[in-house]
């Protein structure tokens, strides 16, 4: 009698154990599962998959502040009334404007205030390489002159 109880007893330490395994490891997938710090796998959408590959391109904003517009204005004002503006338009023709050419930025297109004044400043500073009548901007002359 002894030995089945000591057998019953055996089985079920085992099973016991085998509840707890299986509770701890149902709790370690669930907490895997429903952890919000690991990155979620996103499924695909019929609408990523189907029609073009293309990223679709954010709607281009204009500005309609009129006290922005008018300040945009004057900086691009203040950029034509240079004598590098005017050699440069003298200098290179319309058809013949590379995209490394200085190009007015469009006082219409929403900037932020620091992206519209990074724009200004490199516009200026490229303008800047017409400042002198030579006929190849980017050329200093470095030459040194003998007395």
């Amino acid at each position: 009698m002894n030995n089945r109880v000591a057998t019953n007893r055996n089985k079920d330490e085992n099973e016991t154990n085998e509840v707890r395994r299986v509770t701890k490891e149902k709790i370690k997938t669930d907490s895997r599962v429903n952890s919000t710090s690991r990155k979620k796998i996103k499924l695909n959408n019929k609408n990523e998959t189907e029609g073009n590959s293309k990223p679709k391109r954010k709607l281009l904003e204009l500005e309609t502040d009129p006290s922005i517009l008018q300040r945009r204005q004057k900086q691009i004002d203040y950029g034509k009334n240079t004598v590098g503006y005017h050699n440069y338009l003298q200098q290179v023709p319309m058809d013949k404007r590379t995209k490394d050419d200085p190009k007015t930025p469009d006082k219409y297109t929403k900037y932020s205030r620091n992206s519209w004044d990074m724009l200004i400043k490199i516009w200026r500073k490229k303008l800047h390489q017409y400042d002198t009548g030579d006929k190849k901007p980017n050329m200093e002359s470095d030459e040194d002159t003998d007395s």
